[in-house]
């Protein structure tokens, strides 16, 4: 009852053609994962450049802010002295 050589090695080529499938399926979803961690390296980069861009516009604003509030706070002071001169 000896299979012949070709019945003998059918199982391991269906077993060796099941295992190359699964292989190409697995390396195209490293593919898609590679690109899909690529465009997520691209956009988080982009994310911090328009946060850093909009950090130094702030503190740009915010300096603006404060120059004024200065002014305002040395006019106030300016008259307030001038008024209890007067007094």
């Amino acid at each position: 009852m000896d299979l012949d050589v070709a019945e003998r090695f059918e199982p391991i080529q269906a077993i060796l053609l099941t295992a190359a499938q699964e292989i190409a399926k697995t390396q195209a979803a490293m593919t898609v994962v590679v690109q899909s961690q690529a465009r997520l390296q691209e956009m988080i980069g982009s994310l911090t450049e328009s946060v850093s861009r909009y950090v130094e516009t702030s503190d740009a604003r915010l300096t603006r802010i404060e120059e004024n509030l200065d002014g305002l706070i040395r006019a106030i002071t300016a008259e307030h002295e001038n008024g209890r001169q007067k007094n």
